[in-house]
């Protein structure tokens, strides 16, 4: 079984549904960063009343997705520092769960091998929103085979976070086929019971993506603060 965030259960009935859908455009950049988002006007686009769309932006507040800017809410707009930052406790968190998942889970690389398997088969019919929950998923399952609720539930809070900037990344020529190579060398290393070096093809994996924006922002001379 595939870890799911937890958090769509903390969610008043009526307003789960909502949410998911509202957390989905977040997440898949179709509200990118900054959007403005206003109650009436999404009470429009998504059928439903102010109320629930109200709820919907509390929790979404409380989630780190989106911030308070006077009257209005807007999706949050991560800078260079916030992103290395975020990066910096995934990684030390997911390679704490790849550890724990080594000795715990004996299916765990046959199941990252299904997930790279639908991987492929999502970007070769060009399913790219596909293919990002699938990123995703695959390290969700690793933390799910460490056998560890609260760390389970801070990997998954924190992947709503990362999936924003995987959602800049896929703009990167060939940056999915990388993904998908360095998905196998971490399920390899693991099929062969080499943890240290799934776990250090996991932080290289991880530490990548940084790298890239770093570099994108020096190239264009941006603020990196």
């Amino acid at each position: 079984m595939v870890a799911v965030p937890l958090d769509v259960a903390q969610v008043p009935g009526l307003s789960a549904g909502l949410y998911a859908r509202v957390k989905a455009e977040i997440t898949s950049l179709r509200l990118a960063p900054g959007t403005a988002l206003q109650e009436v006007a999404l009470g429009l686009r998504f059928g439903v009343s102010r109320t629930p769309v109200r709820e919907v932006l509390q929790h979404l507040q409380r989630d780190g997705l989106v911030e308070r800017v006077g009257r209005f809410y807007r999706v949050i707009r991560l800078t260079t520092r916030e992103m290395r930052e975020l990066f910096e406790v995934r990684e030390a968190l997911e390679c704490m769960a790849l550890q724990l998942a080594a000795a715990r889970d004996t299916g765990l690389p046959a199941a990252l091998q299904e997930l790279i398997a639908a991987q492929d088969a999502a970007l070769a019919r060009g399913d790219l929103d596909g293919f990002s929950e699938l990123d995703g998923l695959f390290h969700l399952r690793i933390a799910e085979g460490a056998a560890n609720a609260s760390l389970l539930q801070h990997l998954a809070t924190l992947h709503d976070k990362v999936a924003l900037v995987r959602g800049m990344e896929q703009q990167r020529p060939l940056w999915r086929g990388r993904v998908v190579e360095e998905h196998r060398r971490i399920a390899g290393a693991l099929d062969r019971g080499a943890t240290d070096i799934a776990a250090g093809e996991l932080r290289y994996h991880i530490r990548s993506v940084i790298g890239l924006r770093d570099a994108a922002w020096a190239a264009t001379g941006q603020d990196t603060r």
